[in-house]
């Protein structure tokens, strides 16, 4: 962070040494002292910085203040407006210089700086070790559940530097690994299957307390319905799975009264199914019901011993009336039966009324009257049937598969190579496996059971998945090849490489930059790079900070009761989606005139005509202000405070996420008198004030026009014209005569009256700017435009390209020679996105 302030400094001195003459070498330091010292020399240089810092030329110590000053120049950042713009030309030519020199430094470096070597992740070990033991998951069990969560950084959870080893890391891993093993090889005699018949007496419904309450569900001698969603049903007679195999097991359940109640009141949309979710551990699966008539779900599953069957009702509606609290969802009966069975309606009130415990509940409308005559979108369930462990044969073929049909210790090294070889992503020969295999030996010498030579084989699988050739990533080991085809897996799987691309990374067929196209291309079209359309995107816009600062939940109550940013994330992910998918330009992701929308989405964006349900679909938008990354609900929320709108987040993010330009932090050597705002009512105003600091100025002015662009949309992202005050109702008579008399006060001593915010009139949106370069826009119409240049649009493709490489190598690249030669493969292909990401992986900078 102190490098990128320093940038800024530098950048500047070389503008003004550039403005005076324009004749200036960037060599002549001489030239530089006389023109910038006063400011950027002595013993408190102004931001740290002083001219002889940036040197005559970069070295390893000051190459990454060049390639920012570089940043700086490229885009006009310096000097400031007031100081003067340097000609095209002079722009040029300074940028030029410091170019040449960073490509003169990297030209003479003997590595090209790559892929740092880190741990997996936690996902990626997850992953990995489903591959490498070829099961479906690691389990239902959540065997990796006691691992140290990883640390993001912008975003991401991939960089070398956040993903150390530590003593307590292995002894989490060795544990969770044995809990995946033990689960997936079986030993001793054959567990007997069992039938389990669930009677609706055996569904329970959980409890959100810890005192004992009555259930809240309906209840019948044949069935049990689902009220509150946030409870889920367990089968008393079937706690956990006595014994790891696979089960069948059969639910029936049915929806119930879906459409009746007004869907703006339920939340519920009539067009969505009544869902059930099935829990086991960790994996979840969604169906959904038959509408009144009674259904089977019958699913087939390998469930670890000890995974508990849950049930639960996915639905983001029944919280909208009151606190939210589903009790509050009762009194929509009220409202249903008093409009359209009057009848009902009072014998209701005449049965409850007399016998209400409160003076509350004997209001008609409190919720506790209404219980019984709830008739909103539910799941009703009628019993469950399990039946299990069932096994194809024993032991299970599954483990046959890993460890063939009679494994014998004398046979371990040939057992376990192929596991060795997966896990560790490289031929393995037999010394490598001499330790494993005494390990296997020495525990299976000490075991007293009649299945030694399983248990030691499944201590010589944990001690190869607890090894560093597994655990670490980037190692330097093995061929080219198998590194290469390791490095594509994991940037695109988040897994191990399997053998085709094995195999056809030794073959030589990935060599050429079009092999490695078609690779990339049949990837995404075979379904081999979800953890890529998920994580990355999630990674570089940062989306799991969207409720880091979450909207004020009584301002914005719709955005938490519906959960508006699990519908803005999903936006985001399946636009990043359809845009690989059909290999659509790069710059289309920025600034394009679509997105996909829902029934909440589209009420939340002011748009009319969608389907009243909760699927996705392509939304073409005719008014210029929506559409594409900058026009999304997720990036207008996760910029925003909680009450208030950050024209200085939301440019942060555009410059840092889409420029690639990283703006300087405040000082935090540098004490900053806070300004007089109170005369200030509008975000600019506030800001503008900030820019009488000198101290302030530099950095507002070069940030805070990226964001005055979006002051149109408020913290949720809906659209507003004017600025409206949320201060509660006007006060009292008698705090309005208290309020009188401090005026009076205030006048006699020359202060001005207590501010009246219910008297002010809303104030219109100011959302125009002027950009560092000089272009101004007057509104987000005019900005999104801007965004689209031919300048902006290479520095988009760019920042995206330096993006990839930060996921796949957990490293900043530095090479700056190196990306633009994929900046101008990517232009040679039309800039289209899945052709970009071969130019990144076909690179120098990934390949090693």
């Amino acid at each position: 962070m102190a490098s990128a302030r320093a940038a800024t400094v530098a950048v500047a001195a070389l503008w003004a040494a550039l403005g005076v003459g324009g004749s200036a070498p960037i060599h002549d330091l001489a030239t530089l002292e006389a023109r910038c010292g006063q400011c950027h020399g002595g013993e408190q240089p102004m931001g740290g910085f002083r001219i002889r810092d940036l040197g005559e030329t970069p070295g390893e110590a000051s190459i990454e203040l060049w390639r920012r000053s570089l940043t700086f120049v490229q885009t006009g950042f310096m000097p400031p407006r007031e100081a003067g713009q340097l000609a095209i030309r002079e722009r040029h030519r300074l940028a030029a210089i410091l170019e040449a020199g960073v490509r003169r430094l990297e030209g003479h470096a003997e590595i090209v700086p790559g892929a740092v070597a880190r741990r997996m992740n936690n996902r990626e070990i997850v992953n990995s070790l489903r591959d490498v033991l070829m099961i479906e998951d690691v389990g239902t069990h959540q065997p990796m559940a006691g691992l140290v969560g990883d640390t993001l950084l912008d975003g991401f959870d991939t960089i070398g530097d956040t993903l150390g080893m530590s003593q307590f890391h292995l002894e989490q891993y060795i544990e969770a690994i044995r809990k995946v093993v033990d689960a997936t090889i079986l030993g001793g005699p054959r567990p007997e299957s069992r039938r389990y018949e669930v009677t609706p007496a055996e569904l329970r419904m959980t409890s959100l307390s810890q005192r004992r309450r009555d259930e809240r569900a309906n209840r019948t001698a044949a069935s049990i319905e689902f009220l509150d969603p946030r409870l889920r049903v367990y089968f008393s007679n079937f706690e956990t799975a006595p014994a790891t195999g696979k089960y069948r097991i059969e639910i029936r359940a049915t929806g119930k009264d879906r459409g009746i109640y007004d869907s703006t009141e339920t939340g519920i949309h009539d067009g969505d199914p009544i869902r059930l979710r099935v829990h086991l551990g960790d994996r979840a699966l969604t169906f959904d019901l038959p509408d009144e008539t009674p259904g089977k779900i019958v699913l087939h599953e390998w469930i670890a011993a000890g995974t508990r069957i849950e049930l639960s009702y996915p639905t983001d509606g029944l919280r909208l009336r009151g606190n939210g609290n589903f009790k509050f969802q009762f009194s929509i009966a009220h409202d249903h039966i008093r409009r359209t069975n009057p009848e009902l309606f009072a014998r209701v009130l005449a049965e409850k009324l007399p016998h209400a415990p409160a003076r509350t509940a004997r209001s008609p409308g409190h919720w506790s009257h209404w219980t019984e005559q709830w008739q909103g979108a539910r799941p009703r369930l009628f019993g469950a049937e399990i039946v299990g462990p069932i096994y194809d044969r024993w032991p299970p073929q599954r483990q046959v598969r890993l460890l063939g049909d009679t494994p014998r210790l004398e046979d371990a090294t040939a057992i376990l190579r192929p596991i060795a070889e997966r896990a560790w992503r490289r031929k393995v020969e037999d010394r490598d496996l001499e330790p494993i295999v005494r390990l296997a030996t020495a525990t299976a010498a000490r075991v007293s059971s009649a299945m030694t030579d399983i248990d030691g084989l499944k201590e010589g699988i944990v001690a190869i998945l607890a090894s560093p050739a597994f655990l670490v990533l980037n190692r330097g080991d093995g061929s080219p090849s198998d590194r290469f085809a390791s490095r594509l897996s994991f940037f695109l799987g988040g897994t191990i490489p399997d053998s085709r691309l094995l195999q056809a990374s030794s073959g030589g067929r990935l060599d050429a930059f079009e092999a490695v196209r078609d690779e990339v291309r049949r990837r995404f079209d075979v379904s081999a790079a979800e953890e890529f359309l998920r994580e990355f995107p999630r990674a570089w816009l940062e989306l799991d900070r969207i409720n880091f600062m979450a909207p004020d939940p009584d301002r914005f109550p719709r955005y938490s009761r519906k959960r508006l940013s699990e519908d803005m994330v999903a936006e985001m992910l399946q636009f990043f989606r359809h845009a690989v998918e059909n290999n659509l330009p790069v710059p289309e992701l920025l600034a394009a005139d679509y997105s996909f929308l829902n029934a909440d989405l589209a009420e939340l964006y002011g748009v009319e005509g969608v389907p009243r349900d909760s699927q996705l679909r392509k939304h073409r938008f005719t008014d210029g202000r929506r559409g594409g990354l900058l026009g999304m609900g997720a990036f207008l929320t996760l910029t925003a405070d909680s009450l208030s709108t950050s024209p200085i987040h939301r440019g942060v993010y555009v410059m840092e996420k889409f420029l690639g330009i990283h703006p300087a932090p405040p000082p935090g050597d540098v004490e900053i008198a806070e300004p007089d705002i109170r005369q200030a009512r509008t975000v600019k105003e506030v800001l503008a004030a900030h820019t009488t600091d000198p101290t302030c100025a530099s950095c507002h002015r070069t940030i805070d026009p990226y964001g005055y662009a979006f002051e149109n949309f408020d913290p949720v992202g809906t659209w507003r014209d004017e600025y409206t005050a949320h201060v509660g109702p006007k006060p009292s008579r008698a705090r309005l005569a208290e309020i009188e008399n401090e005026d009076r006060q205030r006048k006699a001593a020359g202060l001005g009256l207590v501010e009246r915010p219910w008297e002010q009139p809303p104030i219109p949106v100011d959302a125009a700017a002027r950009l560092p370069d000089g272009k101004s826009y007057r509104d987000i119409v005019e900005f999104r435009r801007l965004m689209l240049s031919a300048e902006n649009r290479d520095r988009f493709v760019r920042c995206f390209i330096r993006k990839l490489l930060l996921y796949a190598n957990g490293a900043e690249p530095g090479a700056h020679a190196e990306i633009e030669s994929i900046v101008a493969r990517s232009a040679a292909n039309g800039y289209r996105i899945v052709d970009t990401i071969a130019a990144v992986v076909h690179s120098g900078l990934f390949r090693e």
